[in-house]
């Protein structure tokens, strides 16, 4: 069994802890009490977790003497909505949810981030656990308080800066994944290297089959809490993304227009993120400093990236028109997020329209035998 990673994530208001093992699940009444959390719990999850952690995360709270409500959500980015919230804190206010209860999200992105929201506008804010179960809601959506639903204009356009009180993360969850989900988790854990830490990245790439295999053990846990130290250190920076946390975008203008596009339901977030990131590579080399040796580097090490995708009906235009509803525009302007070299990245205006069409024709040549 691999040792447990602790840290402490620092904000404006104050801090909490981070923890990455095995086992972490069936202990949740000990580490609930260690952030007073005296209950009602109210659980947000849906059925294929519920099915899968439900019973061992109610069964420890239960033996401590805490009352649980368990409130189901549909699964998918199609139902992360203002009307789901809703639902959702009607169901908790009908079954007794106080304002000195906590909120524990369980399962991935889109219940993190949707519980999240919940909790930080029920009562004007209540206790937050994230205990996510996808290495994707590990390295992205459970670090940096970031909540939100999505808009039929765009995706996360409406949410809250709500900090959690406690996050843990049980990478024996990781084994239910499908290889797309661990690779979905594997991107954002590559942004990070891509844009903050050369030499971590490298470690990404020369483990990336084990990675990808979510095998329990200490490069698991290491790759994942450095991903997640390197977004606090992000965060800590600038919590509510007034400049240095707009870096975290990198790979997601592209990215998110992808998703918009072709439907939440044809590709994963990740994969979009990867389709993203070299797009945004791309750019960085041709209309940016990113040299064409580093260039060279990184698109090989996204081009090894077992993606099994269809991109012929990807339209350039359409991707570029998209771009424009993201929310990275500001005085009509799109800011891309690029790289001056691998592990240093910057914003850019001003991308010419023209480019970024030719960005994604680009990388549709490139995985366009990938399925």
């Amino acid at each position: 069994m691999s040792d447990i990673s602790r840290q402490k994530i620092k904000h404006q208001t104050g801090q909490y802890e981070l923890l990455v093992g095995q086992g972490l699940l069936a202990d949740i009444a000990k580490y609930l009490d260690s952030i007073g959390a005296t209950g009602p719990i109210g659980i947000i999850t849906n059925n294929t977790v519920n099915e899968l952690y439900g019973a061992t995360l109610r069964d420890s709270l239960k033996a401590a003497g805490l009352v649980t409500r368990t409130i189901l959500i549909p699964d998918g980015e199609a139902y992360k909505t203002l009307a789901s919230a809703e639902q959702v804190i009607s169901a908790l206010i009908a079954q007794g949810m106080e304002r000195s209860g906590t909120i524990i999200t369980l399962g991935g992105g889109v219940t993190t981030d949707l519980g999240g929201f919940v909790a930080s506008i029920l009562f004007r804010g209540v206790k937050l656990v994230h205990i996510p179960t996808t290495l994707l809601a590990m390295v992205d959506a459970a670090v940096g308080g970031k909540t939100g639903v999505n808009h039929s204009s765009g995706k996360n356009l409406i949410g809250s800066f709500y900090q959690p009180d406690l996050v843990l993360m049980d990478i024996d969850t990781l084994s239910s994944l499908d290889l797309r989900d661990r690779i979905s988790g594997y991107a954002e854990m590559f942004k990070m290297g891509a844009i903050r830490d050369k030499e971590y990245l490298q470690f990404l790439f020369s483990n990336m089959d084990e990675l990808l295999n979510s095998k329990p053990g200490d490069k698991l846990v290491k790759g994942i809490s450095r991903s997640c130290a390197l977004k606090a250190q992000i965060v800590e920076a600038d919590e509510k993304e007034a400049d240095l946390r707009r870096i975290l975008n990198f790979g997601h203008t592209l990215g998110h227009a992808l998703e918009t596009t072709l439907g939440y339901g044809e590709i994963r977030h990740g994969e979009a993120v990867i389709l993203g990131m070299y797009g945004a590579g791309w750019l960085s080399n041709q209309v940016g400093q990113l040299s064409n040796e580093e260039w060279e580097k990184l698109a090989d090490m996204l081009g090894k990236i077992p993606l099994q995708l269809s991109l012929e009906t990807v339209d350039p235009v359409a991707i570029e028109q998209a771009t424009r509803l993201d929310k990275k525009v500001a005085n009509s302007q799109l800011h891309f997020v690029l790289l001056k070299k691998i592990g240093e990245a910057h914003i850019q205006a001003g991308i010419p329209v023209l480019m970024i069409k030719l960005a994604v024709e680009t990388l549709k040549n490139v995985w366009k035998d990938n399925t």
